[in-house]
């Protein structure tokens, strides 16, 4: 173990401790430079948002999923919002039997008995909403499916505004489909973060954008001069003593010419205790709260993952936003 000797250098323990919270300080008031990385958003970095409810079996029917399109109807300020709806088709295939090989005549040929061949049967898929920009962008959607319904933002600004409107749209649909008998397996948040390098893939770009030495990027990767990747995965505890699994994706990449760096970060809260064993029903009325306890966790991971000048440039330089 090392001792440092402040002795004969002027500096007492007194002095040492406030000179490290300056610098301390001055970390966070730095922010990284614009003129070599840039947030996506500008003063944020989340280029995708993405709610989705997941339905436990069996999965709603086509029965269900034509009510559901019949409260989209009866909803004017989801139809305002959404104006757009797309109808998915999806194809079952069905009566795929096993058969038998006869013994093989002279030629040595197998000669195969009872083939049924698939049959293709359609099925209703559900449906789209979508939102359109004035350059003809999905700003805002919709999907309902057999299996989940999901609300997609691409242009957040901050959790505060996107949430209450997400929720607006969710709301009806779960309602309508709990209703009807649907059971709600889990409740997922995604975020996509995103960074212009726009003095490319670096280890100079990578130490101010990362933080280092935390506990979510391995050091090795700072020395990377071109693209990497990093993925991971691990279960964590809800307050409630729910299950939440916890996807994170870390890349530096290039898409189409232009280098990026992006977070994306899944967190899902399941219906079971966190060891699995004791099943645990997620009813409407904890949809509110566990999305925000799902965002904090993602703002916990954001700022495991990126350096204090990052944070600031985000808005994030205590806690997120």
């Amino acid at each position: 173990m090392v001792f440092l000797d402040f002795r004969g250098v002027g500096l007492t323990f007194s002095s040492v401790v406030p000179l490290l919270s300056y610098k301390r300080q001055i970390q966070l008031n730095k922010k990284v430079d614009f003129s070599r990385i840039q947030p996506v958003g500008g003063d944020h970095a989340i280029e995708l948002m993405a709610i989705g409810i997941e339905w436990g079996m069996p999965h709603l029917d086509d029965a269900k999923i034509a009510s559901l399109q019949a409260v989209y109807e009866a909803n004017t300020d989801i139809k305002e919002f959404l104006p757009t709806l797309v109808p998915v088709k999806a194809f079952v295939i069905q009566g795929v039997n096993p058969f038998g090989v006869a013994a093989p005549d002279e030629s040595m040929q197998p000669d195969p008995k009872n083939i049924t061949p698939p049959q293709f049967t359609a099925r209703n898929g559900g449906f789209d909403l979508q939102r359109f920009d004035t350059e003809g962008n999905v700003v805002w959607s919709a999907s309902i499916r057999p299996e989940f319904i999901s609300v997609n933002c691409a242009e957040y600004d901050r959790w505060k505004n996107v949430k209450p409107q997400a929720l607006a749209i969710l709301r009806p649909f779960l309602d309508a489909a709990i209703d009807r008998g649907a059971k709600v397996n889990a409740i997922g948040l995604q975020y996509q973060d995103a960074f212009r390098l726009l003095d490319g893939v670096s280890p100079a770009a990578t130490g101010e954008l990362f933080r280092k030495n935390g506990k979510y990027l391995p050091m090795h990767l700072f020395e990377q001069p071109s693209f990497w990747h990093c993925h991971q995965g691990w279960f964590s505890k809800a307050s409630d003593e729910r299950r939440i699994l916890n996807n994170v994706a870390t890349d530096v990449t290039d898409v189409n010419g232009s280098h990026f760096a992006r977070i994306g970060g899944q967190h899902r809260m399941l219906a079971t205790s966190v060891d699995g064993l004791t099943p645990m029903p997620i009813i409407a009325v904890e949809v509110d709260q566990i999305l925000q306890f799902l965002h904090d966790e993602n703002i916990d991971v954001i700022n495991g993952i990126l350096s204090d000048g990052a944070l600031k440039a985000i808005g994030c330089p205590g806690g997120g936003a």
